[in-house]
């Protein structure tokens, strides 16, 4: 049986026989309907925890924002999904209880595999990442997330209130804060070349079409520094020749490296992973042999002002 708020919304875009299949569910519920479109339900999964990046904020004026973004990058000739307005001609409809929902146009296309990555491909990923950030420097300035020194603190409370609660030990908690510590000073004296980022380009969010790569949900988009990007990407790429090409793909595009950015980056990419999935990953049986490795490999040598990559971006302290 389709759950109330889903056929809520359906109605409210003018589909109420519409077929919905759930594609997944983090951040927000997505929904492929009729094989035409995406319907996003912004309703978080359980155990996934996004309040330190939207506190004090509109989260339904943000979702806003994030279409009016990908307006702007289609009129400017990056292929993105389109948004599509409700019965009412808005962008965001909200629904009965609350929760927010946005419909996009659904592009065809496939998830790279990881294993079936090549170096052709991360050059085109790098490349792809290089084009946003071009865009994205002509956008005019909009309220939305700020990945800053701020949220840093913010974080630093949450991984502090989930120690108390037992999700991690006090070396662990000591080590990721001293990370978010450093991470935040070296965000305070980049202020001024942040721009708009898409922060959370890891390849399930990279579509390969007919057309060349599509970078899609866009939901955690926000201002950063133009190495959450690329550093996205190196969480979610193996070995040193993908990093060495998608690198080489996002300079082909323009894009400027910065390492020391690149290692703040990184770390707050996974350091972001964790407290956003905080109530669900520190129950798993991986998760706390892994997060010692990240305490050993990554925080605690770039909190004691270490650089985390060579020039080459060969990974210095992975064992």
């Amino acid at each position: 049986m389709m759950p109330d708020y889903l056929a809520e919304a359906l109605l409210q875009y003018g589909m109420p026989d519409a077929q919905a299949e759930l594609i997944r569910h983090n951040e927000n519920m997505t929904f492929r309907v009729d094989g035409r479109y995406l319907l996003r339900i912004h309703k978080h999964a359980e155990g996934f925890f996004t309040a330190s990046l939207y506190e004090g904020l509109n989260r339904a004026e943000i979702y806003r924002r994030e279409l009016e973004f990908l307006t702007f990058l289609s009129a400017n000739g990056m292929p993105v999904q389109k948004p599509c307005t409700d019965r009412e001609g808005r962008f965001v409809t909200i629904l009965s209880d609350g929760t927010a929902a946005t419909l996009l146009t659904w592009l065809p296309g496939r998830i790279p595999e990881k294993d079936a990555v090549d170096s052709e491909l991360c050059f085109q990923m790098g490349e792809l990442t290089g084009r946003l950030h071009k865009l994205a420097c002509l956008s005019p300035k909009i309220p939305v997330l700020k990945y800053d020194s701020d949220l840093c603190c913010r974080l630093k409370r949450k991984l502090e209130q989930r120690k108390e609660e037992g999700a991690w030990d006090a070396a662990c908690a000591r080590n990721m804060g001293d990370a978010l510590d450093y991470i935040a000073e070296k965000l305070r004296e980049a202020e001024n070349d942040m721009i708009l980022t898409h922060s959370d380009l890891s390849l399930s969010n990279i579509l390969i079409t007919d057309n060349g790569l599509v970078p899609i949900d866009f939901s955690l988009f926000g201002y950063c520094h133009p190495m959450m990007d690329l550093s996205s990407l190196f969480c979610s790429l193996s070995g040193l020749e993908s990093r060495r090409a998608a690198a080489a793909g996002y300079v082909s595009a323009g894009g400027n490296i910065c390492l020391g950015m690149i290692d703040c980056c990184f770390a707050l990419n996974i350091l972001l992973g964790i407290l956003m999935h905080c109530g669900r990953w520190p129950g798993e049986e991986w998760f706390p042999a892994r997060l010692k490795r990240w305490c050993r490999e990554v925080f605690e040598p770039l909190a004691g002002g270490e650089a985390l990559f060579s020039d080459d971006f060969y990974l210095l302290h992975v064992k």
